[in-house]
Formats: C-alpha cells, structure tokens, sequence
C-alpha cells in the first residue's frame, strides 16, 4: 500500500456527501482477485496498439473517413467500447494504460517534460507501481516495447540514465524504439534496449515498417524452444502524433477523399456512428471552437492545404494500420491469433497543436510561432515527406473526434473519449458488438491480467506493489447490456478539469488553445453540466438548471482528487516558470559549463546544454591522423532545424539549419593540423532575437590561431530543435543537421573532452 505522505485521507465531512456506490470508485481497485492460471494452460498472447493522438471519429470502424481495414479485422473478432476514456495527453495516459493505476497517483499529471514541483507531476514514476509488462513478464511473458516511450523524467533521457524508468526497467525484456515524444519516422533517433542504433537507410524506410519487422522477428524467433513462450508486444507507434509522415503511394491514394472540408466531414461522420450504434439519436454536433472557419468561408489556396494535410495525416493512419496488420498477418500464419489478445487504443483526442493553420514543422509552436497559410503553402508539395515535420489544421482535430467538443488536452469529451478495440476469439465470445460501459485507461492493465489469469504481483523489483486502481472489463465483454461497474473517474490537466459519473460530466474550460503554452492566470472557470448518454456533443450545458447535480459531482471531484495526488492545479504556463527556474539553478550550479569525456550520443531536449538560449564557445580535444578527417563534433537537432559544428576534410565548419530548413553554413579557410590539437567554436549573438532573424557571430580557432570570423543572418529558436532529434557528439543521429556529411556517420578522427561555456 501507499505511504506517501502527500496523499491526505478523505475528511469524514467528505464521505458523508458522496452515496457509497460512488464511494466506491473513489476508493482503490484491488485487481489481485484473479485466479492463476493451470500449469498445462497455454496463456494467451497479449497485442496493445498504442496509436497517438488518434481520435474517437478517425477510424473506419468508429465512423471515421480514414481507412484503417486491419483494425477493422480486429474488431469484428471482438468488441468495440464507445464509452472508453483517456488521460488527455501521451505522457500522463501511457503511465496509467501501462501500470493500472490513475495518472498523478504514479506522478504522471502532465506531460513528462512540462513537469511541475509537486509529487503528482514529478514524472517520477514510482516501483511500487508496475506495469502490466512486469507482471506478465513474473508469469513467464516474453516482453516486447516498440516506438514511443515519453513518460519519464527528461533528465533521465541520456546515455547516462538511470534507465529505471526505459522500458527495459519497466518490465520489458526488449525495446526498440525512441525515447521522445515524437520522432522523425523517416530518419528516428533509435535505441536498442538502452544503445543507439543507427537507423537503417534504406530507399524506402519508414519507422512504422521497421517496428513490424521486430515484433514479426520476435514472434519467429521462439521458435528456437520446443514450447514458444506467450509474448506481450506493446506496439506504441509514433503514428499519428505530428510529424505525420506517409509514403507518396499512401498519400496518393487519398487525393480528393477529403475536398468536402471538416464541415460535411463531421456531418457525415456522425450519420455513420449513430448507423452504427456508436452514437445515439439524439446525438449533436459540438459547435465549432472560437477561430474554427465555416469550410465555405475559406479561400481556395487555403481548401487545398488543409486538403492536403488531411490526405497526409490520412495516408500516414492507413499505413500504420497496414503495417500492423502484418503483425496480425504473423499471428495467423502461426496459429496464434485466435489465443492472442488484442487491444487497440489511442493516448488522447486528436490534436490541435496545429492550430489555426496547421504547421510545415511541428517545432514552430513550441516556440510560440504559428505558420500562416502562406508560409505553410510553400511546403504543400513536400508535405508529408522528409523535408517537412507537418501537423494539420485544427479544424481537421475537431473532426477528427467527431461529435465531441474540443480535443486533446482539455477535459471535454474530445479530448478524453478515444477508441478502445479489445478482442480475444479464443476467450471471448463477442464478434463484432459495441460496448457501451464506461472504460478507463486504468483499466486496461486489470482487464488483460484476468483475461490472462495472471494475478498481480505482489513483489516487483524487489519493491511491495500497490493495488491497481483500474478495474477488470471482463464483466462488459461477457454481457452487452451488464450494468457500469465505474461509477465516477476524474480528469484534470493544466487547469483544465472534469468529471464522468453515470452518464453526466462536470468540465471546466480552462485552456482551450493547447498550442498556446505560455497560459497563466487564475483558475477558477465554472463547472459545466451535461448529460453525454444524451448530448455526447456536450452542446447543451445544464449547470444552472441542475446546480445540485453540480455541487454533488465537484464534491466527487475533490474527493478523487484528494485521494489520488491531484494538485495543487496550475497552468501550462507554471511548468515553463518552474523550467526556467531549474534551468537557471542549473546554470549557476555549473557555472555555465557543460563538460563531455569524448564522443556520446542520444542526449535528449531535457538533458542538453542550451545552445540556443545562450551565446557559448566550444572547446574540444581533437586528434587527427590523415588530416583529412571528417564528420560532427557535435550536433543539436537535425535537418529540418539544428545547429552543428564538423569537419570536412580536416576543414572546421559550423552550419545552422532554420526550422525551415534552410542551411546557414560558414567554412575556414584552413585544415587543422596533424596531430592533437584544440578547436574553438564562439557563438556570439549581438542582439539576442530568437525566432526572427538575427546576426550571429562565429568564430573557428584552433589552438589561438583564428581561422574564421564570420557573421551570418540565421534565425534561432528558443525553446531549442524540438523533441524528436537530440544532441550528439562525435556523429549526429537522426536526420543531418548539415548535407556536408552523411547521419550516423562518426567523427573519423579521435574526439577527447568537449566543453560547452555558457556566455
């Protein structure tokens, strides 16, 4: 159990107002119920796709225009819940899919890398928490992580760990993926367990194709026991979270399929999910945000853009869901679909980080900028291939969650009501039927344990475990028309709060621009009341009307809110304060200096030295042989926005690429000479002016001969190159940041201690 002092009980006053069935939920699951299973039972597989930011009206067999036939093949073997609710954001709802429990009981409240001085939003995932993979893992699993893995601390993403909160400390045998929020699915940061790898580059690479070769490479390789092992695959694509990436031949399977705009889209949409029992009859759309355009108000030019990133955003979903099916492919050539469980979500709502115009690089609104239609139309020919790291329109989000309000990162239905798909031919009887239960994330951890008869640990890693608090679904799978179990589940983001219980929630609408993530201000919005087994559009706020209802369900939130470590609640803008303010302790700490022993790579946004946020001079101890040595000395970002200092041919040079990707680049004039030596690279920045073009000072030294002054007009982010690249030295991972030399390529000659002065 819990010890942690934070977690005050809930007062006498509290319990006295809340009836006991709602009391209930509010009170931890204990899933340890489960029976093991026999000795001679083989136990089931176990398949989770985690999409992200997929939402509930995207796919075909929720209503949604984008073709996903595998998923569809799933679901058709089993059940779909239309009443399944998520965390409103990747970190926080990875945390709580994985471990059974709500997100700020295992400190995952926002997002791992906008963290928060309190222990519910601390990124900290503690070991009494395991996950399903170490629970499956204790009953003799094989256990397989792919893609995505955020929900951890941003300091712990280098090569220095502690790694153990990677999957591999997690309960995971195995992982191949990317420690980021996101990743260049044309040229990813890998790791192999807790080593960079190089990515493959071959003509026709996609990360999506790759992470199918390992799980299909996994499924063969127990063949090798005369007893293959169940296996539990954990298959969290980076697909469709920006940059959405999709080869050409997907792309232009969708040309035309979405002229009709976001507006006859969700209208169609709908009709299709009340045809389908998804909806009910009375269902309405949500109105348009504030800044949504009428599709018919738009220009031309500005129709075949947001066209265009929705055929992207389309192609990209498909051919995740292709890729996926080939795992599905693997298990029935094997014989073991129909023994596999298989469940398949999304982390959150569909996006909106796009805002009003979508983004040729998803990067700019990190940094507070927000492409026009013009600026964005520059890059619609190269929208979805390597030289753009894209995100859609909003309108396209809102769509996309179809007839919710709102999406990912508030607390109304879009951004919290997601698909969930669970089947299991062999174990569950269900072919194609849609629940109407209400799921949670927590859940879905509890409801493979049973299915799978795999009681909870009591011990992992050595650590007493705490119970889960999701509880089993088993009951909704067996009966179509079973009463609800949950009674009430809280949400709460940034400010941004809400509440199920029995068919009504309670909202608040804080922040509602989730690209904005500067926000401040008091927090105290009004509760809002709807009925969602009714209004699932939440187009009819009841809050006046039944003000007792009201005060009933917000004394609900304060007790789960209570009990389950949320607060104190603060803004977006709260975690960038408490950044900054670490990242100026950190710098006087260090005096401003960062220090290398030599070459190391795979240094996350959280864990490197500011580059762009401060002028500095490099130093780094070079050996050279020939002469004509060649490759990075270190290298922040990559090709569509970093900042690099290399040699060709024994010749210093520094490049910085724009995050449009233009390339800035000065050379000296001179090699550096045989032998060891030290080469110097001063960054100075005169007029400090980040996100607008600047001059920028550079100069090459070796030893204290200069070699190079130049200055130069680039433009600088602030907030750094984004997530999905990191900071290498001696080779530069990713995608290149400069085209003078080939990713992955190290250093030819021999790279001693490197030293980053803060200026």
């Amino acid at each position: 159990m819990r010890s942690w002092a934070y977690r005050p009980m809930i007062t006498l006053a509290i319990l006295a107002s809340i009836d006991a069935s709602a009391l209930a939920q509010v009170q931890m699951q204990d899933s340890g119920h489960t029976q093991p299973a026999p000795a001679n039972e083989t136990r089931p597989n176990v398949l989770i796709w985690m999409m992200d930011d997929v939402g509930f009206a995207q796919l075909s067999s929720y209503g949604g225009l984008v073709q996903t036939p595998n998923i569809d093949r799933v679901a058709q073997k089993g059940v779909r819940f239309a009443n399944y609710r998520t965390p409103p954001i990747c970190s926080a709802s990875r945390a709580a899919m994985l471990t059974g429990r709500n997100p700020h009981s295992v400190h995952m409240g926002g997002h791992a890398g906008a963290t928060l001085p309190h222990p519910g939003y601390d990124a900290k995932v503690p070991a009494e928490d395991g996950t399903i993979a170490a629970n499956l893992r204790a009953a003799g699993y094989l256990t397989l992580a792919l893609g995505k893995w955020d929900h951890m601390p941003s300091g712990e993403m280098t090569q220095a760990g502690p790694f153990t909160r990677w999957p591999t400390g997690q309960g995971f045998d195995k992982f191949y993926g990317f420690i980021a929020a996101d990743a260049d699915n044309w040229s990813p940061v890998l790791i192999d367990g807790t080593s960079p790898i190089s990515t493959p580059r071959t003509t026709d690479y996609h990360l999506n194709n790759d992470m199918a070769n390992q799980a299909i490479k996994l499924l063969s390789a127990r063949s090798v026991r005369e007893t293959a092992p169940p296996v539990f695959i954990y298959f969290a694509t980076g697909t469709a979270h920006a940059p959405h990436h999709a080869p050409k031949a997907w792309i232009d399977r969708y040309k035309g399929k979405f002229d009709m705009g976001w507006d006859v889209a969700r209208e169609t949409i709908l009709k299709d999910q009340i045809a389908k029992g998804m909806m009910p009859k009375s269902a309405k759309l949500a109105p348009r945000p504030d800044g949504m355009p009428e599709w018919k108000s738009l220009s031309a030019d500005q129709k075949r853009l947001y066209v265009k990133q929705m055929e992207v955003f389309a192609a990209s979903l498909s051919h995740a869901d292709e890729q996926f099916g080939r795992i599905l492919d693997a298990l029935e050539t094997r014989g073991e679909f129909d023994n596999t469980i298989i469940a398949i979500t999304s982390d959150n709502g569909a996006s909106a980080e796009g805002a009003y115009h979508g983004t040729h690089n998803e990067t700019l609104f990190m940094n507070g900028h927000y492409p026009s239609a013009e600026e964005n139309m520059q890059f619609i020919d190269k929208w979805g291939g390597p030289e753009t790291q894209p995100h859609y329109s909003f309108g396209w989000a809102v769509a996309g969650n179809t007839p919710f309000r709102y999406f990912k990162q508030t607390t109304h239905e879009g951004g919290i009501r997601v698909p969930l798909v669970l089947s299991w031919p062999k174990g569950v009887a269900a072919r194609g039927e849609v629940r109407h239960q209400f799921a949670g994330a927590a859940d879905v951890a509890p409801t493979i344990l049973d299915l799978a008869r795999v009681p909870l640990a009591t011990m992992v890693n050595n650590v007493a475990q705490s119970p889960m608090e999701g509880i089993s679904l088993r009951y909704a799978l067996d009966a179509k028309d079973a009463p609800n179990r949950t009674k009430a589940q809280y949400y709460e983001l940034y400010g941004n709060k809400g509440l199920w219980s029995d068919g009504w929630t309670i909202v608040t609408s804080h922040r509602l621009d989730p690209w904005r993530m500067n926000q401040s201000g008091p927090i105290n919005e009004p509760w809002e009341l709807y009925n969602v087994d009714k209004d699932p559009g939440q187009t009819h706020d009841l809050a006046a009307k039944y003000p007792d209802k009201v005060k009933a369900l917000s004394t609900l939130f304060d007790a789960q809110a209570d009990l389950y470590g949320v607060g104190p609640i603060s803004n977006f803008g709260d975690s960038r304060a408490f950044g900054a303010k670490n990242f100026m302790a950190e710098m006087a700490r260090r005096k401003g200096l960062w220090a290398y022993d030599g070459a190391v790579s795979n240094i996350g946004f959280g864990a490197m030295p500011p580059l762009t946020a401060r002028p500095f001079k490099m130093e780094a101890e070079i050996t050279l042989l020939t002469g004509n040595e060649s490759g990075p000395i270190f290298a922040a970002g990559g090709s569509s926005g970093g900042m690099a200092a290399y040699l060709i041919d024994g010749i210093p040079a520094v490049t910085f690429t724009d995050l449009s990707g233009q390339q800035t680049a000065v050379k000296a004039k001179a090699t550096l000479p045989v032998g060891p030596s030290r080469l110097s690279v001063l960054i100075d920045r005169p007029a400090f002016k980040p996100m607008t073009p600047e001059l920028v000072t550079v100069t090459i030294s070796a030893g204290d001969q200069v070699l190079l002054q130049e200055q130069v007009t680039t433009t600088l982010p602030l907030q750094g190159y984004g997530v999905a690249e990191t900071f290498d030295l001696g080779v530069d991972r990713g995608s290149a940041v400069s085209s003078a030399y080939s990713a992955d390529q190290p250093f030819s000659g021999t790279l001693g201690k490197v030293t980053f002065q803060m200026r």
